[in-house]
Order: C-alpha cells, then structure tokens, then sequence
C-alpha cells in the first residue's frame, strides 16, 4: 500500500511542510442562523478545484483569502479556482462579515504561515463576542509563583490598575476559545507577558488580543534568542518587545523587529525592604560574605541537548587570566551562525555561553574564600574548602533578612546576558545589605561614583574587595544609604511600570 503524495511547500520559517488533499483538514465554522449565509475559505488548499466535489456549495456565494506565499508554490493555482469562488482583500474579512459567513479554513496552511493568517483567525475567533473595555486593567500571565508576576501585579496596582493573574491553556491548543472567553468578560488595556508566556508559538493569542484593542507587552527577561527558538511565527516582530540586556536590541532588529526598549530590572520595596525572616541556616554571617543563586537554570541539560562547545573555544576561556567576558556575543562572533532566527541552531551560541558563565561562577567563587553559599546540590563540587556550603533560602520569606545579616553579598553574572544586570544588584541595596559585583556592562545605568568602589574584575580581586567593605565604617554606611538611596529613586518596578505605561501610550 503506498502512502499519497502531497505538495510540499516551503513554509515562513523556510521549512518543507507537507499540504494534504483531503476533505478532514478542512475546519467549518457553525453555520449561522441565516441558511443562505455565505461561504468564506481561509485557505483553499493545494487542490481548489475539488473543493465543489468535496462539500455541498449549491447556490452560494463563495469568498476566499489565500495566503500569497501558499498560492505561488501551488502549479497553476490560479486557474484551478473555481470560477465563482471570489477573491477578497484581507481587511474585507471583519469579525461582523465572519458573525455572518461560514468560514471554513484550511488547517496545514494555517500552520505554515501563521503570520498571514492569524489576524484572520483572530477576527473569526472573536466574531461573536461582545468586546467591552473594562477600563484601567492589566492582565499578567502566571501560574505559581512566575517570574516577577508579584512585583509587576504590585506595580500596576500601584498605578491605579485593576490587575488579573491569569492562567490559561496556550490559545494555539484550544483556538478561538480560551482568549475570547476571558475577553466577553471585559477588555484590559494591557497583556504584559514575561517571556512570552501566555502566549502560543503561532501567535494567535498575540492576534485575538491586538484585535480585541488589547496593548500586549512582552518582557523578555532572559536571552531573547533562547527564548526565540520556541517561537513558530514571525509575529514577535511586530510585537512591543522590552529587554533587560541592551545589547540585544540591535541583534533583535537586525532579525527583524520593528520595536524594542531597554527595561532592565528593578527592586520591590514593599516585598524586600523591610521583609524577611532569617532562617536556621543563615545564622553567623556577621563578618561573612555570602552568594545565592542558582548553579544552572532549569532544564538546562535539556535544552543544550547534543551540542558540543567546540574545543578550541573552549582552550581560549581557559586560558584567559584577565577576567575577560565571554559572553553571548563573542561567542556569536565566533559560531558563525547565520540567523539567529529562526531554528535551534542558535542554541550552540547559548551552550558556549552557558559553559563559559558556569565557569566564570566556579572561578569566583573558588577564589571568595571562606564564603557561604546558599543554593542546590549543584554547587557541591566548587572545589573551595574554605566554602560553607548551605541549602537554598525562600527567595520571599528568607532572602531580604539574608542579606541584612551578611557582611557582604557577592554577585556574579552569567554570560547569557552581556550587559544584563541580576535581582542582586537591586535587591541587596533595597533589603539594606551591602553588594560587590563583577564588572558588568550593565551597571552603566547606575551613577559611577556608586559602582566604582563595589566593583570587581578578575575572581583574584573578590577578597580584598570584601575585606575593603567588611567591617561596619562609616564609608561602608554612607556608600550602602547612597546606593539604596539611587535605588529607591529610580528603579523600582513602579518606575518600570511607568515606563511600560508611556511606551504603549496607555
């Protein structure tokens, strides 16, 4: 038995996809109260001229939207339209003409070129809702206790929005049902999503949402391109991206997106001012310098599965002795990877990068001395005798009096994010702790005066920078008040918030 041929096309993202003949690829819409209602194919697939075979289409008008780059790779697709199907422009499609059609679409297209047929399926899915702006709301995506959703829900509410965490199936699983539904319920002015969550791959939940009036945000937080290799459609180009690393922005636009600003992140003093309560095993850190944090994100493994760092790379981290940053960009530069989009290929640029800020951790934490580190069974092997080694601290209920209690908290940045700064260097100044940092791009945004006395370059330069700050002095008082001070001014996630708020023209 032979399986049949179908056409296979080149879909957006430059992948062969197979495009089925047959009648059960084909969705239809309920038919409308009206039996004489028209007829509208979103995608007509690779064989048109069977379509009067394959459904009853007696006496009806007939429209159709085909997406451009569909047709052109279909042999003779314009003369093999039936002769009273009738073409219509893609702004003619409004959720008023879908309320009143049956719409039928052809789901292999949809699924190869979301970008020019998700608006479509926007207006179909909201076609019968009744939208009404609830005025002054913001949703956020979350489930648990997700990345900054607290201290953004907070902000928000701070600036005088009602703010709903909401937590639903990806609307690409369930299409033109999840959104809708939450939408009939009233319209917010805003969808601030943190790494694109809440929002599916193709770009439909962006879609339903734009159509609906909504303001959509996307934070991206992490490695915008890591995060990228799970997006399937070219949407996120005309989204309204904000980015915690600068650095990213002219890579983002040199693939292609059209809007992107610097939004770093921030401190909440209502969470981590005063907060916290030290734990059992946080006592005796006086005199101590300390470290929390991670030894690698989750997934990890997973998500670098297969790829090797190349060896000569490698030798050259290796051999390094002067605290050079090899961060995500050099090891792009040195990669060769064509695109950063779209695909898995760029996830060898974020393995090499991985690699070298895992090691660059290691290194100074190896040369901190007798330091505490509070974090997973992943740092068991430092390879620092001197090193107190204790368990992970609730990052709410523990971590602000943690910091409180040390003499000094050590940050070190990964390479992921070149110029991306981390919680520790808002947070330990607005807990009222006392910081020393390897010497990120990103700390540009604070006043000079500030960062020069906290910062160091090579892991050989963490002890005396501690034993420089150690003691209790008037200097170490009045460079913390000043630091927390700056802080508080101006980078809190209410001033991020503002900063949303003006860049959507809410």
């Amino acid at each position: 038995m032979h399986r049949p041929r179908h056409l296979t096309v080149e879909d957006e993202l430059g992948l062969e996809k197979s495009m089925p003949a047959a009648v059960d690829r084909f969705e239809w819409t309920d038919a409308p109260a009206s039996g004489r209602a028209p007829v509208v194919f979103l995608g007509l697939g690779p064989e048109p001229e069977k379509l009067p075979e394959w459904f009853d289409l007696p006496d009806r008008e007939i429209r159709f939207l085909e997406c451009p780059a569909f047709a052109r790779q279909v042999d003779g697709w314009q003369r093999r339209v039936p002769a009273n199907f009738r073409p219509m422009a893609d702004d003619e499609f409004t959720r008023d003409l879908a309320a009143g059609a049956r719409v039928v679409r052809y789901l292999p297209a949809h699924r190869a070129f979301p970008s020019y047929f998700a608006p479509l399926s926007a207006r179909l899915a909201l076609r019968a809702a009744d939208l009404q702006k609830r005025g002054r709301t913001a949703w956020i995506p979350a489930s648990g206790d997700d990345l900054l959703c607290r201290e953004l829900a907070q902000a928000l509410r701070g600036a005088g929005y009602e703010v709903d965490l909401i937590d639903h199936e990806p609307p690409e699983r369930h299409p033109g049902r999840v959104l809708p539904e939450l939408l009939a319920q009233g319209v917010p002015d805003l969808f601030l999503s943190v790494n694109f969550k809440g929002l599916d791959p193709f770009g439909l939940g962006h879609a339903i949402l734009r159509e609906a009036g909504v303001q959509v945000g996307i934070w991206l937080v992490d490695n915008p391109f890591n995060l990228l290799t799970a997006v399937k459609s070219g949407y996120w180009k005309c989204a309204k991206l904000f980015v915690t690393d600068h650095s990213f922005i002219g890579p983002l636009i040199g693939e292609g997106a059209r809007w992107a600003t610097h939004l770093p992140l921030a401190a909440s003093p209502a969470l981590f001012e005063s907060g916290g309560v030290l734990p059992e095993n946080a006592q005796g850190l006086k005199d101590r310098l300390i470290f929390v944090g991670r030894s690698e994100f989750p997934d990890r493994d997973r998500f670098f599965a297969g790829i090797t760092v190349p060896p000569e790379l490698a030798d050259r981290v290796n051999a390094d002795a002067d605290g050079r940053r090899f961060d995500y960009h050099w090891w792009r530069d040195r990669t060769r990877i064509a695109r950063l989009w779209p695909g898995n290929a760029v996830r060898a640029v974020g393995a090499g990068a991985e690699w070298a800020g895992r090691k660059w951790k290691l290194d100074c934490l190896r040369a901190a001395g007798r330091i505490v580190v509070f974090g997973d069974p992943g740092w068991q092997g430092l390879a620092n005798h001197g090193a107190d080694l204790r368990g992970p601290v609730d990052y709410y209920a523990h971590l602000p009096a943690v910091y409180r209690a040390a003499a000094a908290t050590l940050n070190v940045t990964g390479m992921q994010l070149p110029a991306g700064l981390t919680q520790r260097h808002f947070d330990v100044w607005c807990a009222g702790g006392f910081l020393i940092s390897d010497a990120n791009p990103g700390l540009n945004i604070f006043p000079p005066e500030l960062v020069d006395p906290i910062r160091f370059t090579r892991p050989g330069d963490i002890r005396d920078l501690f034993l420089r700050h150690r003691e209790e002095t008037q200097a170490k008082r009045e460079l913390r008040a000043a630091w927390k001070e700056c802080v508080l001014a101006d980078h809190t996630y209410a001033d991020r918030v503002r900063t949303i708020i003006a860049a959507l023209g809410l």
